[in-house]
């Protein structure tokens, strides 16, 4: 049963599967943002088991480790996989090279060409590169966030020359 989310928090990621038997589970973060911002954190907040302490975080390869207070084993580990981790935005590290959080991207407006066309309503995690999903006045588009036509600026995100029949529905 989910827990409700304290205001002013935002979603940094997801648990997987998890690693070895001292319960640490793999964190896969929605953006870069996030992925370095974990490793800041002392307590997050976990879907459905609200405010945990993070007991320690550490890089294993190509994935995050996360190890919370709340999970001293791989039995108690196994509870918390697939749940979403939160962190109160006040908390969270100023990004570095220009990156940007995911939910900073939500709701910003989107311009075609120049003229405003829609507003992020989403970002979908995909294998290869992150999905803004943009809703118009009469349709929903997925664009991948990291395309060369794709420009995220501080005032919105812009769109040029973008190929032929990728916004069509």
């Amino acid at each position: 049963m989910s827990k409700p989310l304290p205001k002013n928090y935002i979603q940094l990621g997801t648990l997987g599967k998890t690693y070895q038997l001292e319960g640490g589970l793999r964190f896969y973060p929605l953006g870069d943002a996030e992925a370095e911002a974990i490793f800041e954190l002392e307590r997050v907040f976990l879907s459905d088991l609200g405010e945990s302490d993070v007991r320690k975080v550490k890089q294993v390869g190509k994935y995050t480790v996360i190890y919370f207070t709340r999970a001293l084993s791989v039995e108690a580990a196994r509870q918390l996989v697939n749940q979403a981790v939160y962190a109160d935005a006040e908390l969270l590290p100023v990004p570095e090279n220009d990156e940007l959080y995911v939910s900073d991207l939500l709701g910003q407006t989107v311009f075609l060409d120049g003229e405003a066309y829609g507003e992020v309503e989403e970002i979908q995690e995909a294998s290869l590169q992150d999905l803004l999903i943009i809703r118009t006045l009469d349709q929903t588009v997925m664009v991948p966030l990291q395309a060369p036509y794709v420009e995220v600026t501080d005032d919105g995100i812009y769109l040029e020359d973008v190929p032929e029949g990728l916004l069509e529905a």
